[in-house]
């Protein structure tokens, strides 16, 4: 892109200049995206309203079958193709040496995550701008907001999951990244209090310090399969005690109750509620088990070993993963001697 006066040759330098996105994504669609990128940042205004527009820009054709089906676009102009997609419910599909087509999404894109859940499933990046004028540069693990000339970059549960898995490597990365996504973009956005117990190991006893709850594994639900999700929500509104879900993503259990050990109730402070106080107590007392805690107000906390490993109404994953490893490693060793 060496013509430095054109629209998308300044929008790309802009990209470069104050974007924090991940050469990989961007690598060999440098002038589409700077195309679409260019729209976006200058988007079509039809009296005085600006109109939403959005685009998939891809290396090679997305996974259509996660994510859409493609619209009957033959005869019309690109720029009538274009003025069909709305970023939410449609969007224009960009493929490096193909002519943009116009996709129907499965589902629309409503939060900053929606956008990351489609972005798995394509070669390179989505790019779309809203009513306000807001441009969001999407990839599966980070969201950059342009308003105006604040470039915002948010992280998102995908690189999350990845730091909390290194803190607690027994977890698996895919059920993790599916319990936060659960956690922040569904159970906070309905303001729904919930404790996710997540087991690290195969095996799960029903120690004294919770109880069996109402076991449901006959029931062959998992967090990892979408189309459960209505269940499992109706799971964490309308119960008091936790959800218990295994190492592969099945749900165990519902309404369980946690019941703190004197040794757990001396070694983690009380912290913002009876919820995270409990879930926190509960995984000193069995390092076993991780805990994510959605608070009614809208934070979701990621509890192992007794400490708060993430936050994810904050920055991003706090990171003391040396601090929290090391004492994990000691108080584990400190109970194999008991």
């Amino acid at each position: 892109m060496s013509d430095t006066d054109t629209p998308e040759s300044l929008a790309w330098a802009e990209l470069q200049r104050r974007g924090s996105i991940h050469p990989r994504y961007l690598r060999g669609i440098e002038a589409e995206i700077g195309a679409e990128l260019a729209r976006c940042l200058d988007p079509f205004v039809h009296e005085q309203d600006i109109r939403p527009y959005g685009a998939i820009v891809s290396r090679e054709m997305p996974h259509l079958d996660r994510l859409g089906r493609l619209l009957n676009t033959d005869g019309l102009p690109p720029d009538v193709v274009r003025g069909l997609a709305d970023g939410i419910h449609c969007v224009v599909v960009v493929v490096k040496g193909e002519a943009p087509q116009l996709l129907l999404l499965h589902e629309s894109m409503d939060t900053d995550q929606d956008y990351a859940s489609h972005a798995v499933w394509v070669d390179g990046i989505i790019i779309c701008n809203d009513g306000r004028g807001v441009v969001r540069i999407v990839t599966d693990s980070s969201v950059t907001l342009v308003e105006g000339r604040r470039w915002i970059a948010k992280d998102l549960v995908y690189e999350a999951a990845e730091d909390i898995v290194q803190v607690v490597p027994a977890a698996n990365l895919d059920v993790v990244r599916r319990l936060l996504e659960l956690a922040h973009h569904h159970f906070s956005a309905r303001k729904i209090g919930v404790t996710l117990l997540y087991a690290l190991t195969d095996t799960v006893d029903a120690p004294r310090r919770r109880d069996d709850g109402i076991g449901v594994s006959g029931l062959g639900l998992s967090v990892l399969n979408d189309a459960e999700e209505p269940l499992l929500t109706h799971q964490a509104r309308y119960r008091d005690g936790a959800l218990l879900v295994g190492r592969d993503g099945r749900l165990l259990a519902v309404n369980v109750i946690l019941r703190p050990t004197r040794n757990s109730e001396q070694a983690v402070p009380a912290t913002k509620g009876t919820r995270h106080t409990s879930a926190a107590r509960h995984t000193y007392d069995c390092p076993d088990m991780l805990a994510v805690v959605v608070s009614t107000d809208g934070p979701v906390t990621v509890f192992s070993d007794g400490q708060r490993v993430a936050d994810l109404k904050a920055r991003h994953v706090r990171k003391t993963e040396e601090t929290i490893a090391a004492l994990a490693a000691e108080r584990r060793a400190e109970r194999g001697k008991t």
